[in-house]
């Protein structure tokens, strides 16, 4: 199931033959697992196979948040250990910042300037927290805000620390994503850092993507998990690089799925209110 998921970050479907062939099992049994991906609504089932579902603002990112979740979780723990009290940081709309959001919901006197809607859900209510959305148009895939209303606002801000997920990274090319829109704002709030870090897991470091956003020679450094090949690790450091290997340790509960934002909140039906 797990590779169904990551086959459809890149792709539009996956086949049933495709997956027996590769798991070695038969095609019930791979349209059993199905079955059961797309009643938990992970997926979509379409003849000979499954779609990656397509038909609401939460559902691309719920599914990748759903991917890699200790890992991403690990690298967010390291990410939060490098922000200071009273610092501007920026987060883009990946699910690794979502996590990291998380992680700094009690630092104090933070600015935290986003273009995810669900990394500006995850502080709202953080009491130290001043959140900063850059406004834009709506990517519902992503529940992120892309646009030159978003652009203006970064190249008046000037922000301490950046926090910037990858769909794929390389020494050749940096850090590269598929969206134009979303590598243009990308591009933005890494010109208004001072530093940007890429958190990056394990499983983008055999990846490539469309268009890079930020060089290596932007960069001050990697945040990523024990998941990263050893050699690809070591080749960025060489190049002046600080990477940060961060370790999942024991298994913890994963925190609550992001809000629907689609939904109206639940009245409040407490009697004598």
């Amino acid at each position: 199931m797990q590779h169904v998921l990551r086959l459809l970050e890149t792709r539009d479907s996956v086949q049933v033959a495709e997956l027996a062939e590769t798991f070695s099992v038969s095609e019930v049994t791979v349209r059993s697992d199905l079955s059961t991906m797309a009643g938990q609504g992970l997926v979509a089932r379409i003849r000979g196979g499954v779609r990656a579902l397509r038909d609401g603002p939460e559902v691309g990112f719920d599914l990748r948040l759903r991917l890699e979740v200790e890992p991403k979780r690990a690298i967010a723990r390291a990410a939060a250990a490098m922000v200071d009290d009273g610092e501007a940081v920026a987060l883009d709309a990946s699910t690794t910042a979502y996590y990291l959001a998380l992680e700094l919901r009690s630092m104090r006197e933070l600015v935290v300037v986003t273009n995810g809607l669900l990394v500006a859900t995850a502080l709202a209510d953080a009491p130290g927290i001043t959140v900063l959305v850059t406004g834009g148009v709506l990517r519902l895939s992503a529940m992120s805000l892309v646009g030159d209303l978003g652009t203006d606002v970064l190249r008046s801000t000037r922000i301490n620390k950046g926090f910037l997920g990858a769909r794929g990274l390389s020494l050749e090319r940096g850090l590269m994503d598929l969206n134009p829109d979303e590598v243009r704002i990308k591009q933005e709030m890494a010109d208004a850092c001072e530093q940007v870090y890429g958190i990056i897991d394990g499983t983008k470091w055999h990846r490539s993507a469309l268009l890079p956003f930020v060089q290596v020679e932007e960069l001050a450094g990697l945040v990523t998990d024990l998941g990263a090949p050893a050699d690809q690790v070591a080749a960025w450091r060489a190049e002046g690089l600080d990477v940060v290997v961060a370790d999942p340790g024991p298994h913890e509960a994963v925190p609550a799925r992001p809000r629907d934002l689609r939904r109206p909140p639940v009245p409040d039906r407490t009697v004598g209110r």
